[in-house]
Protein backbone atom coordinates (compact mmCIF):
# COMPACT_ATOMS: atom_id res chain seq x y z
CA UNK A 1 0.00 0.00 0.00
CA UNK A 2 1.14 3.33 -1.06
CA UNK A 3 1.37 6.28 1.95
CA UNK A 4 -1.15 7.80 0.55
CA UNK A 5 -3.17 4.63 0.26
CA UNK A 6 -2.44 4.12 4.35
CA UNK A 7 -3.24 7.50 5.16
CA UNK A 8 -6.53 7.11 2.91
CA UNK A 9 -7.52 3.73 4.82
CA UNK A 10 -6.67 5.36 8.19
CA UNK A 11 -8.51 8.38 7.78
CA UNK A 12 -11.50 6.19 7.42
CA UNK A 13 -10.33 3.67 10.29
CA UNK A 14 -11.02 6.30 12.54
CA UNK A 15 -14.26 7.54 10.78
CA UNK A 16 -16.18 4.49 10.98
CA UNK A 17 -14.44 2.44 13.15
CA UNK A 18 -12.51 3.90 16.03
CA UNK A 19 -14.77 6.47 16.72
CA UNK A 20 -18.42 4.75 16.72
CA UNK A 21 -16.31 1.83 18.73
CA UNK A 22 -15.05 4.51 21.04
CA UNK A 23 -18.97 6.56 21.75
CA UNK A 24 -20.48 3.12 21.88
CA UNK A 25 -17.55 1.92 24.76
CA UNK A 26 -18.47 5.76 26.46
CA UNK A 27 -15.09 6.55 26.01
CA UNK A 28 -15.86 10.75 25.72
CA UNK A 29 -18.54 9.86 29.12
CA UNK A 30 -17.82 11.44 32.31
CA UNK A 31 -17.62 8.84 35.13
CA UNK A 32 -20.28 7.59 36.12
CA UNK A 33 -22.83 9.82 33.12
CA UNK A 34 -25.69 7.65 32.09
CA UNK A 35 -26.73 10.31 29.30
CA UNK A 36 -27.80 8.54 25.90
CA UNK A 37 -24.48 9.32 23.72
CA UNK A 38 -24.14 9.00 19.61
CA UNK A 39 -21.91 9.78 17.58
CA UNK A 40 -22.20 12.27 14.68
CA UNK A 41 -19.49 13.41 12.73
CA UNK A 42 -15.59 13.80 12.47
CA UNK A 43 -13.01 15.47 10.09
CA UNK A 44 -9.70 13.83 10.01
CA UNK A 45 -6.68 15.00 8.92
CA UNK A 46 -3.18 13.68 8.46
CA UNK A 47 -0.53 15.05 11.05
CA UNK A 48 2.73 16.03 9.66
CA UNK A 49 5.74 16.95 12.74
CA UNK A 50 9.16 17.53 11.63
CA UNK A 51 10.57 13.91 12.46
CA UNK A 52 7.33 12.56 10.76
CA UNK A 53 9.64 10.82 8.03
CA UNK A 54 11.53 8.41 10.98
CA UNK A 55 8.35 7.58 12.91
CA UNK A 56 6.76 4.45 12.46
CA UNK A 57 3.03 5.34 13.51
CA UNK A 58 0.46 7.57 12.35
CA UNK A 59 -0.75 11.20 13.38
CA UNK A 60 -4.00 12.23 12.81
CA UNK A 61 -5.96 15.37 13.67
CA UNK A 62 -9.39 14.81 14.46
CA UNK A 63 -12.50 17.11 15.13
CA UNK A 64 -15.39 14.76 16.15
CA UNK A 65 -18.93 15.82 17.23
CA UNK A 66 -20.80 13.22 20.00
CA UNK A 67 -24.02 13.75 21.01
CA UNK A 68 -25.18 14.26 24.71
CA UNK A 69 -28.92 13.54 24.86
CA UNK A 70 -29.11 14.85 21.96
CA UNK A 71 -27.17 17.95 22.16
CA UNK A 72 -23.45 17.94 19.99
CA UNK A 73 -20.18 18.60 21.71
CA UNK A 74 -17.12 18.77 19.59
CA UNK A 75 -13.58 17.30 20.57
CA UNK A 76 -10.52 18.07 19.26
CA UNK A 77 -8.19 14.99 19.20
CA UNK A 78 -4.83 13.90 17.97
CA UNK A 79 -4.99 10.29 17.28
CA UNK A 80 -1.97 7.95 16.79
CA UNK A 81 -2.22 4.65 15.18
CA UNK A 82 0.53 2.15 14.45
CA UNK A 83 -0.50 0.08 11.33
CA UNK A 84 0.29 -3.66 10.99
CA UNK A 85 2.16 -2.74 7.83
CA UNK A 86 4.88 -0.17 9.46
CA UNK A 87 5.54 -2.48 12.47
CA UNK A 88 8.37 -3.72 13.77
CA UNK A 89 9.97 -5.64 17.10
CA UNK A 90 10.86 -2.10 18.13
CA UNK A 91 8.19 0.16 16.78
CA UNK A 92 5.59 -1.99 18.47
CA UNK A 93 7.48 -2.20 21.91
CA UNK A 94 7.69 1.50 21.85
CA UNK A 95 4.02 2.00 21.06
CA UNK A 96 3.17 -0.44 23.88
CA UNK A 97 5.30 1.58 26.44
CA UNK A 98 3.24 4.40 25.66
CA UNK A 99 0.23 2.32 25.47
CA UNK A 100 0.84 1.03 29.12
CA UNK A 101 1.67 4.53 30.11
CA UNK A 102 -2.06 6.07 29.11
CA UNK A 103 -3.86 2.73 30.42
CA UNK A 104 -2.25 2.29 33.49
CA UNK A 105 -0.14 4.52 34.89
CA UNK A 106 -1.72 8.06 34.37
CA UNK A 107 -4.05 7.58 36.89
CA UNK A 108 -1.44 6.98 39.70
CA UNK A 109 0.94 9.94 38.47
CA UNK A 110 -1.84 12.27 37.88
CA UNK A 111 -3.62 13.89 34.89
CA UNK A 112 -2.77 17.43 35.42
CA UNK A 113 0.95 17.09 34.15
CA UNK A 114 -0.01 15.54 30.75
CA UNK A 115 -3.21 15.07 27.84
CA UNK A 116 -6.52 13.69 28.57
CA UNK A 117 -6.41 10.84 26.89
CA UNK A 118 -9.46 9.02 25.58
CA UNK A 119 -8.53 5.80 24.55
CA UNK A 120 -5.33 3.50 24.71
CA UNK A 121 -5.08 -0.01 23.54
CA UNK A 122 -2.91 -2.65 21.32
CA UNK A 123 -5.73 -4.58 19.95
CA UNK A 124 -9.29 -3.68 20.69
CA UNK A 125 -9.69 -1.50 18.29
CA UNK A 126 -8.08 -3.15 15.32
CA UNK A 127 -4.74 -1.81 15.62
CA UNK A 128 -3.01 -0.04 18.44
CA UNK A 129 -4.46 3.03 19.09
CA UNK A 130 -3.78 6.34 21.19
CA UNK A 131 -6.05 8.86 21.45
CA UNK A 132 -5.35 11.51 23.34
CA UNK A 133 -7.13 15.90 23.42
CA UNK A 134 -5.36 17.93 21.07
CA UNK A 135 -3.74 20.46 23.25
CA UNK A 136 -3.33 23.01 20.69
CA UNK A 137 -6.91 23.20 20.58
CA UNK A 138 -6.68 24.80 24.40
CA UNK A 139 -3.89 27.40 23.27
CA UNK A 140 -0.76 24.94 24.11
CA UNK A 141 2.01 25.01 21.81
CA UNK A 142 5.15 23.68 21.48
CA UNK A 143 8.56 25.95 20.38
CA UNK A 144 8.62 26.31 16.95
CA UNK A 145 11.76 28.74 16.87
CA UNK A 146 15.93 27.00 16.36
CA UNK A 147 16.56 27.71 19.96
CA UNK A 148 16.94 25.67 23.32
CA UNK A 149 13.99 26.31 26.45
CA UNK A 150 14.41 29.83 27.58
CA UNK A 151 14.80 30.48 31.28
CA UNK A 152 10.99 30.21 32.17
CA UNK A 153 10.37 27.43 29.64
CA UNK A 154 13.45 25.55 31.56
CA UNK A 155 12.04 26.40 34.73
CA UNK A 156 8.64 25.18 34.22
CA UNK A 157 9.73 21.88 32.15
CA UNK A 158 12.19 21.09 35.53
CA UNK A 159 9.13 21.42 37.70
CA UNK A 160 7.02 18.74 35.51
CA UNK A 161 9.59 16.47 35.22
CA UNK A 162 10.62 16.90 38.62
CA UNK A 163 7.13 16.12 39.80
CA UNK A 164 7.02 12.97 37.22
CA UNK A 165 10.27 11.28 38.67
CA UNK A 166 9.14 12.33 42.05
CA UNK A 167 5.96 10.68 41.97
CA UNK A 168 7.63 7.53 40.82
CA UNK A 169 9.81 7.64 43.73
CA UNK A 170 6.76 7.77 45.68
CA UNK A 171 4.99 4.92 43.99
CA UNK A 172 8.40 3.12 44.58
CA UNK A 173 8.36 3.49 48.54
CA UNK A 174 4.58 3.22 49.00
CA UNK A 175 3.60 0.76 46.42
CA UNK A 176 6.78 -1.17 45.15
CA UNK A 177 4.99 -4.18 43.75
CA UNK A 178 2.62 -1.99 41.41
CA UNK A 179 5.93 -0.11 40.33
CA UNK A 180 7.90 -2.96 40.19
CA UNK A 181 5.38 -4.15 37.13
CA UNK A 182 5.56 -1.13 35.48
CA UNK A 183 8.71 -0.79 35.09
CA UNK A 184 9.46 -4.57 34.61
CA UNK A 185 6.83 -4.42 31.66
CA UNK A 186 8.89 -1.54 29.82
CA UNK A 187 10.14 -2.10 26.82
CA UNK A 188 14.17 -1.49 26.37
CA UNK A 189 13.70 0.33 23.71
CA UNK A 190 16.95 2.52 22.10
CA UNK A 191 16.24 5.57 19.56
CA UNK A 192 17.13 4.91 16.30
CA UNK A 193 20.58 7.19 15.37
CA UNK A 194 18.31 9.08 12.81
CA UNK A 195 15.39 9.80 15.24
CA UNK A 196 17.99 11.07 18.47
CA UNK A 197 19.13 13.21 16.56
CA UNK A 198 16.60 14.75 15.86
CA UNK A 199 15.37 15.27 18.87
CA UNK A 200 18.47 17.29 19.76
CA UNK A 201 18.09 20.52 18.80
CA UNK A 202 20.30 23.55 19.76
CA UNK A 203 19.77 27.71 19.83
CA UNK A 204 22.81 28.89 16.63
CA UNK A 205 25.06 30.65 19.32
CA UNK A 206 25.20 26.23 20.71
CA UNK A 207 28.57 24.89 19.66
CA UNK A 208 29.08 21.52 17.74
CA UNK A 209 31.42 20.40 21.05
CA UNK A 210 28.03 20.83 22.95
CA UNK A 211 26.24 18.64 20.30
CA UNK A 212 28.79 15.98 20.51
CA UNK A 213 28.62 15.81 24.20
CA UNK A 214 24.68 15.46 24.43
CA UNK A 215 24.69 12.32 21.39
CA UNK A 216 27.92 10.87 23.23
CA UNK A 217 25.84 10.98 26.35
CA UNK A 218 22.63 9.27 24.74
CA UNK A 219 25.08 6.59 23.11
CA UNK A 220 26.06 5.83 27.22
CA UNK A 221 22.78 5.85 28.56
CA UNK A 222 21.69 3.22 25.48
CA UNK A 223 24.77 0.88 26.20
CA UNK A 224 24.12 0.91 30.21
CA UNK A 225 20.65 -0.66 29.37
CA UNK A 226 19.77 -3.77 31.48
CA UNK A 227 22.60 -6.54 30.46
CA UNK A 228 24.86 -3.85 28.55
CA UNK A 229 25.46 -2.00 31.87
CA UNK A 230 28.92 -0.97 32.75
CA UNK A 231 30.38 -1.89 35.62
CA UNK A 232 31.93 1.38 36.09
CA UNK A 233 28.39 3.16 34.61
CA UNK A 234 25.00 2.50 35.33
CA UNK A 235 21.78 3.65 34.71
CA UNK A 236 20.91 2.51 38.41
CA UNK A 237 21.37 3.96 41.83
CA UNK A 238 19.65 4.82 44.43
CA UNK A 239 16.89 7.28 43.09
CA UNK A 240 16.33 4.96 40.42
CA UNK A 241 12.43 5.83 39.35
CA UNK A 242 10.75 5.61 35.50
CA UNK A 243 11.99 8.17 33.54
CA UNK A 244 10.97 9.70 30.17
CA UNK A 245 13.64 8.36 28.04
CA UNK A 246 13.91 11.64 25.36
CA UNK A 247 12.76 14.57 27.01
CA UNK A 248 13.59 17.59 24.76
CA UNK A 249 11.84 20.60 23.58
CA UNK A 250 10.15 18.70 21.14
CA UNK A 251 8.16 16.92 24.35
CA UNK A 252 6.20 19.39 25.86
CA UNK A 253 3.74 21.63 25.09
CA UNK A 254 3.61 25.34 26.70
CA UNK A 255 0.10 27.32 27.48
CA UNK A 256 1.31 31.49 27.38
CA UNK A 257 0.16 34.64 28.64
CA UNK A 258 -1.09 37.27 25.77
CA UNK A 259 3.17 38.15 26.23
CA UNK A 260 4.54 35.26 25.59
CA UNK A 261 5.01 33.80 28.93
CA UNK A 262 4.38 30.02 29.44
CA UNK A 263 2.24 29.78 32.32
CA UNK A 264 1.66 25.49 32.10
CA UNK A 265 2.97 22.76 30.26
CA UNK A 266 2.22 18.90 29.21
CA UNK A 267 4.96 16.05 28.30
CA UNK A 268 4.35 14.00 25.88
CA UNK A 269 5.60 11.46 23.73
CA UNK A 270 5.94 8.12 26.35
CA UNK A 271 7.92 5.42 24.28
CA UNK A 272 11.19 5.85 25.61
CA UNK A 273 10.14 5.38 28.90
CA UNK A 274 12.84 3.26 30.94
CA UNK A 275 13.95 2.58 34.65
CA UNK A 276 17.22 4.41 35.40
CA UNK A 277 18.59 6.87 37.40
CA UNK A 278 16.91 10.81 36.73
CA UNK A 279 20.61 11.86 36.82
CA UNK A 280 21.43 11.40 33.00
CA UNK A 281 18.25 12.77 31.87
CA UNK A 282 18.53 16.02 33.87
CA UNK A 283 22.45 16.55 32.75
CA UNK A 284 21.08 15.92 29.20
CA UNK A 285 18.06 19.10 29.77
CA UNK A 286 20.72 21.29 30.66
CA UNK A 287 23.11 20.31 28.19
CA UNK A 288 20.79 20.98 25.45
CA UNK A 289 19.92 24.36 26.99
CA UNK A 290 22.75 25.80 28.34
CA UNK A 291 26.07 26.41 25.93
CA UNK A 292 28.28 27.58 28.74
CA UNK A 293 28.20 25.78 32.18
CA UNK A 294 31.61 27.47 33.43
CA UNK A 295 29.24 31.37 32.69
CA UNK A 296 26.17 30.43 33.97
CA UNK A 297 26.59 28.09 37.22
CA UNK A 298 24.73 30.04 39.32
CA UNK A 299 21.65 29.88 36.82
CA UNK A 300 22.33 26.31 37.10
CA UNK A 301 22.42 25.83 40.58
CA UNK A 302 18.63 27.56 40.41
CA UNK A 303 17.07 25.32 38.13
CA UNK A 304 18.38 22.12 39.87
CA UNK A 305 16.63 23.70 43.01
CA UNK A 306 13.18 24.34 40.78
CA UNK A 307 14.03 20.18 39.78
CA UNK A 308 14.87 18.97 43.28
CA UNK A 309 11.68 21.56 44.93
CA UNK A 310 9.63 19.74 42.52
CA UNK A 311 10.90 16.29 43.07
CA UNK A 312 10.27 16.74 47.38
CA UNK A 313 6.51 18.12 46.63
CA UNK A 314 6.00 14.49 45.67
CA UNK A 315 8.24 12.96 47.32
CA UNK A 316 9.28 14.68 50.58
CA UNK A 317 10.52 11.72 51.97
CA UNK A 318 13.98 12.19 50.13
CA UNK A 319 15.88 14.86 51.79
CA UNK A 320 17.75 17.40 49.52
CA UNK A 321 21.14 16.30 50.30
CA UNK A 322 20.33 12.75 49.57
CA UNK A 323 18.71 13.24 45.62
CA UNK A 324 21.46 16.20 44.73
CA UNK A 325 24.32 14.02 46.29
CA UNK A 326 22.92 11.24 44.11
CA UNK A 327 22.46 12.81 41.04
CA UNK A 328 26.21 14.44 41.29
CA UNK A 329 26.89 10.95 41.87
CA UNK A 330 26.06 8.94 38.82
CA UNK A 331 26.35 12.20 36.59
CA UNK A 332 30.32 12.21 37.54
CA UNK A 333 30.66 9.14 36.30
CA UNK A 334 29.51 9.60 32.81
CA UNK A 335 30.80 12.46 32.25
CA UNK A 336 34.37 10.78 33.93
CA UNK A 337 34.15 7.97 30.94
CA UNK A 338 33.11 11.22 28.18
CA UNK A 339 36.93 12.73 29.31
CA UNK A 340 37.86 8.68 27.76
CA UNK A 341 36.80 9.55 24.67
CA UNK A 342 39.12 11.17 21.93
CA UNK A 343 36.86 12.75 19.83
CA UNK A 344 35.20 14.64 22.90
CA UNK A 345 36.39 18.19 23.58
CA UNK A 346 38.41 17.78 27.11
CA UNK A 347 37.52 21.38 28.34
CA UNK A 348 34.07 21.26 27.94
CA UNK A 349 33.65 18.14 30.05
CA UNK A 350 35.95 19.19 32.21
CA UNK A 351 33.66 22.16 32.76
CA UNK A 352 30.62 19.89 33.24
CA UNK A 353 32.25 18.38 35.82
CA UNK A 354 33.47 21.03 37.90
CA UNK A 355 29.55 22.69 37.56
CA UNK A 356 28.43 18.93 38.50
CA UNK A 357 30.65 19.10 41.83
CA UNK A 358 29.88 22.57 42.72
CA UNK A 359 26.40 21.04 43.22
CA UNK A 360 28.08 19.45 46.17
CA UNK A 361 29.31 22.49 47.31
CA UNK A 362 25.66 24.40 46.64
CA UNK A 363 24.47 21.79 49.12
CA UNK A 364 26.97 23.29 52.27
CA UNK A 365 26.70 27.26 51.41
Amino acid sequence: MTNEGLKGYNMEFIKTDLLPEMVYNRCFCESGSREFVEFESAIVESLETPDHSIKPWELYRVKAVVRFSGEPVSFPLIVKLLPSSVQSENSFGRFQNEEMFYSKMISLYGKDLFPKCYASDMGRYGMPVIVLEDLTANEYEMIQEKRGMNEEELKLSLKSLGRFHGIGLRLKNEKFQLFREFYMKLSNTVLSKDLSEKSIEFSDDNSLENSLLVKEMKKLWDNNIGENASETCTNVDDISCICHGDFSKRKVLFKREKNGTPIDVKMIDWQTMRYCSPAIELVIIFIMNIPTPSRDQRFLQEILTVYVDAVRSEYTSITCERLIEQLSSTSLDYFTLLLQKDTMNKEIVQQWIECIQSFRGFLRD
